[in-house]
């Protein structure tokens, strides 16, 4: 979807004492345009950017002012100013006028982005400048960085463990993982230890060979191939040892087995738990979390990365029978990409499924799939497009949703007490707020 530069909302001002930069000068790394790759070195008090050769960084590309954006230094800090830009200075994802800039910040002049960073870091990897890797497609920077990552590693053997909210496509991206790796014509074999119980996961893990009862685990049947170990955080403590020491020695023991068998086999891993949590509250190993997390790459929320909405939207649709969809219009289109997305890219595939199906005109809008909510009964009702597995992660979700509400009131507000309350880390009790965008002050006395 297209937007004019002047159908963007009104600039707004931040006001911000953002972290004093320890180092003297900074650089502003081009992370697309026609100066992609290019690390502009800048120790001047104040510069100018823009298409014109008078500036001190030009920048060509036409959708850049002549004069586009300043930046500015005051003290140990670093203003940026737009300079009444046609097409606009985002900072973030929102439009500015005036801004301080922090270390990392990611800044966007027209359509070509730069990243803000100290002169002393280490040079970084630039965002890919493909919209796709495998089934999984974004356009937006946030996923394009995703993809760069795993451009580089697909080709190797080493351990990856992907994080991210239910839904954001962890699955999809280990499958694509293993389709551009030299395994690929090898086994890709999924073990999900967040549906099985926690005896039967050292099972399907290992395999058996008691009692005359021999059963093959998914590292034997993986050989040679990828093992994708989905919700990982549900590890049993005592199987996370002998999970480590297959990563470390690539040997195993099946149940009741006495024999060493060799596991030639590619992990990749996946949570949408925090592990530093997990490892901080005792219930996961770190050095299993580091054996893991050689290779560590999140996997943005759908609200973070709404520039993808439109392509996944026409992407999902294609694959609904002919003739049974029509686009969203411009209030269904502003409707669908202002939705929060709790349940990420996979409940908008569900709403794009939905709406075909159950809106009059087949015409996709979130307004079809509230109608629906709206309309069922109250008792637990269940999506015969979705597995198990999605099914708990939905019922988990809802739950935690509602505790977090129900321990909010009675800590009346009060996060340090809520935390003390549920024994949770404050930290996590705040990622978990933030997941669900739930603000503690409306529970304020």
């Amino acid at each position: 979807m297209l937007v004019r530069a002047n159908e963007y909302p009104p600039p707004t001002v931040v006001e911000d004492d953002g972290p004093a930069l320890s180092h003297q000068g900074y650089r502003l790394v081009v992370l697309s345009g026609e100066l992609r790759g290019r690390d502009i070195e800048v120790v001047k008090e104040s510069i100018t950017l823009g298409r014109s050769r008078q500036c001190d960084i030009v920048v060509p590309d036409e959708s850049v002012s002549r004069v586009h954006a300043e930046i500015r230094r005051e003290e140990d800090r670093y203003r940026l100013l737009d300079r009444e830009s046609k097409a606009g200075t985002f900072l973030g994802g929102s439009r500015i006028t005036d801004a301080f800039l922090r270390p990392g910040d990611e800044l966007r002049l027209g359509q070509v982005e730069l990243r803000f960073v100290p002169r002393d870091r280490q040079p970084e990897l630039l965002p890919s400048e493909a919209d796709r890797f495998g089934l999984v497609l974004g356009r937006s920077l946030a996923m394009r960085r995703v993809f760069a990552v795993l451009e580089r590693i697909c080709g190797t053997e080493v351990t990856v463990l992907l994080s991210g909210e239910t839904g954001t496509g962890k699955d999809l991206v280990a499958r694509a993982v293993h389709d551009g790796s030299p395994r690929r014509e090898q086994p890709f074999v999924i073990v999900d230890c967040g549906a099985l119980a926690p005896e039967q996961i050292e099972l399907e893990l290992f395999g058996s060979c008691e009692d005359g009862d021999a059963r093959r685990g998914a590292f034997e049947l993986a050989d040679r191939g990828t093992l994708f170990l989905d919700e990982v955080a549900e590890l049993p403590a005592d199987l996370q040892p002998k999970l480590l020491r297959v990563l470390e020695t690539g040997r195993f023991r099946q149940i009741g087995g006495t024999q060493e068998r060799v596991a030639d086999v590619r992990v990749i891993a996946a949570s949408n738990r925090d592990l530093r949590a997990r490892i901080e509250d005792g219930s996961f190993r770190e050095d299993l979390y580091f054996r893991l997390a050689v290779v560590s790459c999140e996997l943005p929320a759908l609200r973070e990365r709404r520039d993808d909405i439109a392509m996944l939207i026409e992407a999902f649709s294609r694959r609904l029978p002919p003739g049974m969809w029509r686009p969203p219009g411009p209030e269904a289109m502003a409707r669908l990409i202002g939705y929060d997305w709790p349940g990420n890219v996979r409940e908008l595939r569900n709403v794009v499924e939905r709406s075909a199906y159950l809106s009059p005109d087949g015409v996709i809008d979130l307004m079809a799939a509230d109608r629906r909510k709206e309309s069922e009964p109250r008792k637990i009702a269940f999506d015969p497009t979705l597995t198990f597995r999605e099914q708990k992660e939905r019922a988990v979700e809802r739950f935690e949703e509602a505790y977090l509400r129900w321990l909010l009131e009675r800590a009346e507000g009060n996060i340090s007490r809520g935390a003390r309350e549920a024994d949770m880390d404050r930290k996590y009790l705040h990622k978990l707020l933030r997941r669900y965008g739930i603000d503690a002050k409306q529970y304020g006395k």
